[in-house]
């Protein structure tokens, strides 16, 4: 077998022949070192992205493959989520452009660049200026997984598709470091960085493996049609639960993605659950205590947690803090026991005041 620690010891120089890169807990992409310095990629659509050093002369391409040069360059990102790893790599200064907009960042290198014009906004979350990104020519741009793949192709732009989300393990999600570091050659860097938090997530677990009795814990998101959106058992929010000492009250929902359920079915099922988490940022939509919650949505409130108190949403940043997905977990692990965790405040939580 070749083991994590080949690459972290190696590097990409010299791997043997079609040897893949160890993955412990993700499954959405793949990567094989295919000699000199030559990679294939495996994105998270299932496209086969060749990876070639600059300079080198390419040969015979497969049918299907597309060329990027490595080390990339210049980089645009779709998600919140991939600089904080590219920051991790020390590559952070190749992005030169990204799809949200500068008020809504919290990375302050991000921010500064927007308004310096370093890096450029293409567009929102749901829509993009394909123009813009082409006068950008960026060497590869990470993309969703509902981009406009037709659009992109006739512009001639290399993108890898980018499906972190679909993994079923946080950790599976933290791994996707090592796919953008086949495309920056700084796999050493990932392996180290991944394994590490790895060991913390580890221990951490082992603390409430112990405890008795697991809170019954909440999770869920509303939209402005008033639909709830709840992770499915099989979802990497489900297993980011367990592993912090909690008991997920939608554990009958199968798969891997959020379900669509409605204000009802959250509270009939959630009525006695001890800790409710709000998958999203409250006080960013005018919302900043448990009462203006309940006027918001009225049948909320006779929920076990609205009457106690334990009510949570993500502060701002929590979609930009993957990095920190040991400190998420132990963030977790303190609101859900917090006797083993005296005096810990979470960073990447706020608790909503009941007025």
């Amino acid at each position: 077998l070749f083991l994590l620690a080949g690459i972290a010891g190696k590097g990409t120089c010299g791997m043997p022949k079609g040897v893949p890169l160890h993955l412990r807990y993700a499954s959405c992409f793949h990567v094989e070192y295919l000699g000199n310095g030559q990679k294939r990629v495996i994105d998270g659509a299932g496209r086969s992205l060749l990876l070639v050093p600059w300079g080198q002369k390419v040969g015979v391409i497969p049918k299907g493959d597309t060329v990027i040069r490595i080390p990339v360059k210049r980089v645009v990102t779709r998600w919140t989520t991939i600089p904080p790893l590219l920051g991790v790599l020390g590559v952070m200064d190749s992005i030169v452009g990204v799809t949200t907009r500068k008020e809504w960042w919290h990375i302050k290198e991000i921010r500064r660049r927007i308004e310096q014009g370093s890096i450029k906004c293409l567009g929102g979350s749901t829509t993009i200026d394909y123009e813009g990104l082409r006068a950008l020519s960026p060497d590869v741009f990470f993309a969703g997984q509902w981009e406009d793949t037709c659009k992109l192709n006739e512009l001639g732009l290399p993108f890898a598709v980018v499906t972190e989300y679909l993994e079923n393990d946080p950790l599976g999600r933290l791994e996707w470091i090592k796919f953008f570091a086949a495309f920056y050659n700084r796999e050493r860097e990932a392996a180290k960085f991944f394994d590490n938090v790895c060991r913390n997530v580890s221990r951490l677990s082992e603390r409430v493996k112990g405890v008795k009795e697991w809170p019954k814990v909440l999770w869920g998101t509303i939209n402005a049609q008033e639909m709830v959106y709840v992770p499915r058992t099989g979802s990497y929010v489900a297993r980011m639960i367990a592993m912090s000492g909690g008991n997920y009250v939608f554990r009958q929902l199968s798969g891997t993605l959020s379900a669509s359920i409605s204000l009802e079915e959250l509270y009939a099922k959630g009525k006695d659950s001890d800790i409710f988490i709000y998958s999203g940022s409250l006080p960013e939509y005018g919302i900043k205590t448990i009462q203006g919650l309940v006027t918001r949505y009225p049948i909320l409130s006779d929920l076990k947690p609205i009457k106690e108190g334990k009510v949570w949403c993500f502060q701002p940043w929590y979609w930009e803090s993957i990095e920190k997905t040991d400190e998420i977990i132990e963030d977790l692990a303190a609101i859900f026991h917090p006797k083993l965790f005296p005096g810990h405040k979470p960073r990447y939580f706020l608790r909503l005041l009941r007025k």
